[in-house]
Order: structure tokens, then C-alpha cells, then sequence
């Protein structure tokens, strides 16, 4: 068989794009952070990652342009070697106070970090308790690691703990799961984790790349949500930090470990210059400026107030990630292009990212966003609301991919009953 025959079965991407449903890689053509051009339209952005609006904040600009200036456009190298700038150690410095921690390290993204970390601390002869939906940078650090893998239902403490009482007391043990998960915007029991770690003598790690300013005192993640500390917290500046890259947080132990045996660290170059800067300037704005995260949850507030309203189920979040619950996948791709032709961009979640029949409209809020952004948003909304209430009404479990893996003809999609394509 020719190695690259696997590359024709796109067939599922295909039949999306002929029926002007594929939902991604959409070109921006511009953006402000809030709102963004696409397709020469100007759209409300409703599902970013940009939880504290700092993306095009004059001063995380500044700082950028004025490290490109200073340090140049790469570090040619990785820190291990002759990459590593004075500007990543003083990041790391502001991390580790940030987070009340003894200790910092910076890596050139999130996935690498989770990607370096997890196989350096966990071993052969050691244990790994992982949530069924953490992360996929999660689930590679987990994979490439000589550790057991033991994954426990989500959120399920009762599960967790079975799991727990079947590994020796004296083994390694490392309890990792998101803070924040993405999708959902759920928080992670962490409270019950801290007990359970305490408990079977466990190590504890929260990829807090989703709650770091979203949740906790100034937005200092789920840790400080829940008054609770953790031996390591994983983060990026992806997204609240508006930059690029990733760190984690611990004792200095535990990050001069990773700096000596974190691959991903070691044989990566280093975060950019312009990346760490930005970074540290939008670090230094959460810590200067906290009132940014309670405007952030005010418009949370609204929007999810809004489509409640609408009787729309948001799923129960508590956080700036405001899923909208929709069922069926075919429906979820259709309403997500009709928001974009009535000036909403939103991302639809469709299996295998959540479960089959669990289709859902992903929308995040940022604390600057307008009322009339917000309105917007909301009226889009309220003109597919009956669409999204029908199929909330009978969810169709049959996944997409699955219908399109069949030997038998694709579906064609105008015959599907989702008239939210339809709708003007």
C-alpha cells in the first residue's frame, strides 16, 4: 500500500466545503481583538481565546515592538544553549511572584510545556491520574511518558479515587486535569483533588491555560479559586496573556528539574523576543489592572442572562466560557454559518472534540466587549433560537464523521432538518 494513500480520506472535509459548512480556518482579514473582518464583514468575535481583550492594548504593543527593536526578531537558539535572554528570566521572575511560587520556567508554547513536563516528572514506576477530557497536549505528555496512565471519568471524584486506592501508597502519583476546561467552561473540582492527593500521597497539576485570568483572586486561576495550593501550575500566553508560549509554576526544585530533563525545553528554540515581552507587559496589566477580570465576568453575566432568556442552555458554566448547548452536529455546523452571515463568529464543537449527540456553539465574552457587541450577539441568537430549542428537543446521536465514513453516499445536507441555514 502507498504510504500516502491514508491522505485521500478527507472525506468528510470535502463534503463540509461543498455544502459551505467546513468551520475552519476561516481567514481573518483583520481584527481589533472584539471584532474582527472576515470576508470583507464585519463581525462581533464571540469565541476567541482573548479572555482580557489585551491583544491590541497600545501598551502589550509597545512592549513588543520595542524587544523586536532591542533583542531582534529570534533567539536563534534554544535557553539551554545561547538563546536564553535576560527579558525570559525576568518573566519568569513575575510568573513565580504572580503566583506566589519559589520558581518559573518558560516554554516556547503551551503544548510543549505540558509536552516536556509531564515525561520529565513521571516516570517508570510511577502513576499518572488524568481526566478523560483533559487537554490533547495533556494526553501526548501522558502517552510519551514510561508512567502508568490511569484516566478517570470526568470530573468524577468517586471514580478518581478508586483509581487511587488501586496504585500503592508509596508509588509516584500525579493527579493532572485542566482547571478550566475549554469547551465547557466548567471548573475542575479541585478542592476534592487536593483532599484525594493528600489523602493517597499524590502530586498535583493544573493546566490552567483556560483559567488563568478567568477565575481566581486578580485571575490567578483555579488554585486561588479554590484557596488551594498546587505543586505545579501549567499555563499560556495564548490567550489572557495575548502573546504566544507557555510556562509552569513550582518549587525551584521542581523547574531547575524540568530545565535539565524537559526535552521540549532543552531542544526548542526560545520564546521570541516579541512574544516574551508582550507577555510580561500583559502579565503586568492583569496584576495592575484586576478589575479587568470582573468586567469580563459582568459581561458574562449578560450575555448568559440573554440567552437564557432565549431558552438556550448554556450548559451551566461559571466562567467567561459560555458554551451553547445544540445535539446534533450537521445542525450545529449550519447555525454557526448562519451567525456568521447575521455578523457573529462563533466555533461549533462537534464529535469526537465532545461527546457524540453533545454538538454545542462555543462563545467566550472579553471585558471589552460593548453592550451593542454583546446585543448583537444576542440577536443573532434569538434568530435561531427555535432551531437550536428543536434540536435540543430531540438530539440526534448519530456523529457526523460516522455518517460520512459510510460506504454509502454522503448525506446531502439541504435534505437534514437544519433550516438555520435557511434562515435570513
Amino acid at each position: 500500500m502507498d504510504l500516502f494513500s491514508k491522505t485521500k480520506g478527507l472525506g468528510i472535509v470535502h463534503a463540509l466545503r461543498k455544502a459551505n459548512l467546513y468551520p475552519f480556518f476561516r481567514i481573518l482579514e483583520g481584527s481589533i481583538g472584539h471584532n474582527v473582518k472576515s470576508s470583507g464583514k464585519n463581525l462581533v468575535m464571540m469565541s476567541s481565546n482573548n479572555y482580557l481583550g489585551l491583544t491590541h492594548d497600545p501598551r502589550v504593543q509597545e512592549a513588543s515592538i520595542e524587544a523586536i527593536r532591542y533583542w531582534g526578531t529570534g533567539c536563534t537558539g534554544s535557553r539551554f544553549l545561547n538563546g536564553n535572554l535576560s527579558l525570559h528570566e525576568q518573566l519568569e521572575k513575575q510568573l513565580a511572584a504572580f503566583f506566589g511560587t519559589e520558581s518559573a520556567i518558560v516554554f516556547a508554547s503551551g503544548f510543549l510545556a505540558n509536552e516536556g513536563a509531564i515525561p520529565a516528572l513521571a516516570g517508570e514506576g510511577d502513576y499518572i491520574f488524568s481526566d478523560e477530557e483533559n487537554h490533547a497536549c495533556i494526553i501526548e505528555g501522558c502517552k510519551i511518558s514510561d508512567a502508568k496512565v490511569l484516566v478517570y471519568r470526568h470530573a468524577d471524584m468517586e471514580h478518581l479515587e478508586e483509581l487511587l486506592k488501586t496504585v500503592p501508597l508509596d508509588a509516584g502519583k500525579l493527579i493532572i486535569t485542566d482547571g478550566v476546561f475549554s469547551m465547557t467552561g466548567h471548573t475542575a473540582p479541585y478542592d476534592k483533588i487536593y483532599t484525594l492527593a493528600k489523602t493517597y500521597n499524590a502530586r498535583t497539576y493544573i493546566d490552567d491555560a483556560h483559567g488563568l485570568g478567568v477565575i481566581g483572586q486578580g485571575g490567578r486561576g483555579t488554585a486561588s479559586h479554590y484557596g488551594l495550593p498546587a505543586d505545579i501550575i501549567m499555563g499560556t500566553f495564548s490567550k489572557s496573556l495575548a502573546s504566544q508560549g507557555g510556562f509552569i509554576v513550582g518549587s525551584t526544585e521542581i523547574v531547575d528539574w524540568l530545565r535539565h530533563n524537559a526535552r521540549t525545553f532543552m531542544f526548542s528554540a526560545a520564546l521570541a523576543p516579541a512574544s516574551t515581552a508582550a507577555a510580561m507587559k500583559a502579565l503586568e496589566i492583569l496584576n495592575e489592572e484586576p478589575e479587568r477580570v470582573e468586567k469580563a465576568g459582568q459581561n458574562a453575566v449578560y450575555f448568559k442572562n440573554g440567552l437564557k432568556e432565549l431558552g438556550l442552555n448554556t450548559m451551566g458554566s461559571p466562567t467567561t466560557i459560555i458554551p451553547v448547548f445544540i445535539g446534533d452536529d450537521a445542525t450545529c455546523l449550519g447555525l454557526c454559518q448562519t451567525l456568521l452571515k447575521l455578523g457573529v463568529f462563533t466555533t461549533p464543537v462537534v464529535f469526537p472534540a465532545v461527546p457524540k449527540g453533545h454538538a454545542l456553539i462555543r462563545c467566550s465574552v472579553m471585558p471589552n466587549h460593548t453592550k451593542q457587541d454583546l446585543d448583537i450577539a444576542l440577536n443573532a441568537f434569538a434568530q435561531v433560537a427555535q432551531v437550536i430549542v428543536t434540536a435540543n428537543a430531540s438530539p440526534n446521536t448519530v456523529a457526523l464523521h460516522d455518517e460520512l465514513k459510510k460506504s454509502s453516499p454522503a448525506p446531502r445536507f439541504d435534505e437534514q432538518p437544519m433550516s438555520a441555514t435557511s434562515i435570513n
